[in-house]
């Protein structure tokens, strides 16, 4: 892939543009879980803000060839030896070209010199999803948490090899 694709990381004065980001490439699984107490396409500005601001984690937009595609975050637990994904995303008309895959590998590089353990949650029943995260090393670990009659969240991890 001769394509570009950067991480840069996110301020406060840019959550407004995260969030319409972040709509557009949650709606249509929102629009078909009707999950409104997960969802990032319904989470307020505020609350966007608040997670760009956490001294715990880390946002960033995902650049392809220079524009703003899509975007993850980085938090942190136990020290900052354990980290999740969440959320990640790319909005449709640049999905499936590689470049989630592409992040998740770049974080691992990023912050290789402290991480122990990778986390993210998905839904379970978004096959493709769960596919990327197993294609990038994550283990299904049983933990489910039912959202609602049509969405289930499944929970991966991945253990980081240390020399």
């Amino acid at each position: 892939m001769n394509d570009v694709i950067e991480l840069e990381l996110i301020t406060s004065g840019e959550a407004e543009g995260l969030r319409k980001l972040q709509v557009e490439a949650f709606i249509a699984l929102y629009e078909k879980y009707r999950d409104d107490i997960t969802s990032p396409a319904k989470e307020s500005l505020e609350k966007i803000t608040q997670k760009i601001i956490e001294d715990n984690s880390d946002f960033y937009f995902i650049l392809f060839n220079g524009k703003r595609v899509g975007g993850v975050r980085v938090k942190w637990h136990n020290g900052r030896n354990v980290k999740w994904i969440s959320p990640i995303f790319v909005i449709p008309q640049f999905q499936n070209k590689g470049i989630a895959s592409a992040v998740i590998e770049r974080l691992f590089e990023v912050y290789s010199s402290d991480t122990i353990e990778w986390r993210l949650d998905t839904i379970k029943q978004e096959e493709k999803n769960c596919y990327l995260y197993e294609k990038c090393g994550f283990v299904r670990v049983g933990n489910e948490t039912v959202i609602n009659e049509k969405m289930t969240l499944v929970e991966y991890t991945k253990t980081c090899k240390k020399s």
